[in-house]
């Protein structure tokens, strides 16, 4: 496989402490041609296509592709489509007029398509499920909606989803997926950042003790309290099932790292659970729990028994999504009804 020409985006990689141990740098660079000739065909044609995307034997949807070259040396990509397919690309590789796109924490979805005239053709791969494109240039490409940062750390890679625009600061949160819904975590970045909000992903934990998270969640919260549009005052955290438990009580701890707001997924109320939830809401910390899948009900009960429905806090249901708050759709996963609208008007309206 050809080696990528350009990275996509700047990789703003940060000191963190020992959680996010970064790397001052570029990550990937490549040489510049020796001739306009080779440039021309080395690199990406710039432009923005529109046109159509599709599975066999269903009606195809509508689909764009923006190519950009923001500065020298340096190329973006943003693939945007119906559901859950949008993203902006993490990796470009582009050779012999190929072109290969990678979505950024999502390693089974990539866009592979080869350029003939003003057209490009191709496959959107969707782990197990492919669907066909076909796209043609229309024009310049569009503003960018966002930007991504891979933020290497000892267990695996964070990434930063953050939006393009940093003069009007704007909510940042650190969001800690558990095993169960780390697949998808990829899709609510995306769709948070594209409508202002700042989000850190964070990989899966295989331990949601206090000990262990509390490092990681230092070290993030000093990350987006330097990340460029945060607005310092209002920057909270979603975590999912067992990691949402450990966090809660995480908060309630002394030397708590300050949050403005906390997001509880599929999270199981026990007794310590209970406690910690408790005293959060004493502390009038804004809450948003949200549930799907099996149990959520009885899940959702015994949260807003918790939390006694005091004003700041909310406990959401979704009977028709899974426990990533998604449902099956025909060209992968899309949101379950409502969302993600409900979780960007709580983050606002706050």
């Amino acid at each position: 496989m050809p080696a990528p020409t350009h990275p996509t985006s700047r990789r703003f990689l940060r000191h963190s402490g020992a959680l996010l141990a970064l790397c001052v740098g570029a990550l990937l660079a490549a040489c510049q041609p020796q001739n306009e000739q080779a440039a021309a065909a080395a690199t990406p044609p710039v432009g923005h296509y529109e046109g159509s995307l599709g599975a066999a034997g269903q009606a195809g949807a509508r689909a764009t592709l923006d190519i950009r070259h923001p500065s020298p040396g340096h190329y973006e990509a943003e693939f945007t489509a119906p559901g859950t397919l949008s993203f902006v690309a993490d990796t470009i590789v582009f050779s012999n007029n190929q072109l290969r796109l990678s979505r950024p924490a999502r390693p089974g979805q990539t866009l592979a398509l080869t350029l003939d005239g003003d057209f490009w053709r191709g496959t959107l791969m969707l782990d197990s499920t492919k669907a066909t494109a076909l796209l043609v240039k229309r024009g310049v490409p569009t503003p960018t909606a966002y930007r991504t940062e891979e933020v290497p750390q000892a267990t695996g890679s964070a990434w930063l989803f953050a939006p393009a625009d940093t003069d009007t600061p704007g909510a940042a949160l650190v969001l800690l997926p558990d095993a169960e819904t780390a697949p998808t975590a990829a899709i609510w970045a995306d769709a948070l950042a594209r409508e202002g909000i700042i989000v850190l992903l964070l990989p899966p934990a295989d331990s949601a003790t206090a000990a262990e998270e509390t490092p990681r969640l230092q070290a993030a919260l000093r990350l987006l309290h330097s990340t460029g549009g945060a607005d310092t005052t209002n920057i909270g955290m979603w975590a999912a099932g067992s990691r949402a438990a450990t966090l809660a009580s995480l908060l309630t701890g002394p030397g708590a790292p300050r949050a403005a707001f906390f997001i509880a997924q599929n999270t199981v109320v026990d007794a310590n659970a209970r406690a910690a939830f408790r005293e959060l809401r004493s502390r009038k910390m804004p809450l948003l729990t949200l549930y799907g899948g099996a149990g959520a009900l009885a899940r959702s009960a015994a949260m807003r028994n918790a939390l006694g429905g005091r004003r700041g806090t909310a406990v959401r249901v979704y009977r028709t999504a899974g426990p990533d708050l998604l449902v099956p759709g025909s060209l992968g996963p899309v949101f379950g009804p409502g969302l993600p609208s409900e979780v960007v008007e709580w983050l606002r309206g706050r």
